[in-house]
């Protein structure tokens, strides 16, 4: 079986179908009822409205969209930038072009400062023949 983090406490567990440990799934199923229940009232929710109204993170509810357990919520059409709060290129992205772009001329900035440690040079031609060691020894033990 392959192993995967689980996504609820980070540990390792041999993964069957769910993306949860044995211990977590209790917890997970506790969740998916709630959404479950929740929706049942309130057909085509968005995941945000089912994260405030049922206390399951926003993260829980989009992971079971993505999974297929949830048919009926939608994700959130616009996801707007973790930095300036612009529209999103992407969900998984999270960033929009200007501070992408913004981000990577910093990374380059940080690139260029960055000097390596002084390497010692190499000893060219000083290493000792084995006919030669084994010679020393004998001498020594003469």
């Amino acid at each position: 079986m392959p192993l995967a983090k689980c996504v609820r406490c980070d540990k390792l567990f041999d993964k069957t179908a769910l993306p949860v440990c044995n211990d977590c799934v209790p917890a997970e199923e506790a969740d998916y009822e709630t959404i479950r229940t929740f929706l049942a009232d309130h057909p085509d929710s968005r995941a945000e409205l089912v994260s405030e109204a049922t206390g399951v993170s926003v993260l829980c509810v989009l992971r079971m969209v993505d999974e297929g357990r949830i048919l009926n919520a939608t994700k959130a059409s616009a996801v707007n930038c973790g930095r300036c709060g612009a529209p999103a290129i992407s969900a998984a992205k999270k960033l929009c072009t200007h501070c992408l772009e913004e981000l990577n001329k910093e990374l380059l900035k940080q690139r260029t400062q960055i000097k390596p440690g002084r390497r010692k040079d190499p000893l060219v031609n000083h290493h000792v023949g084995v006919r030669q060691t084994l010679d020393a020894k004998r001498e020594q033990k003469n």
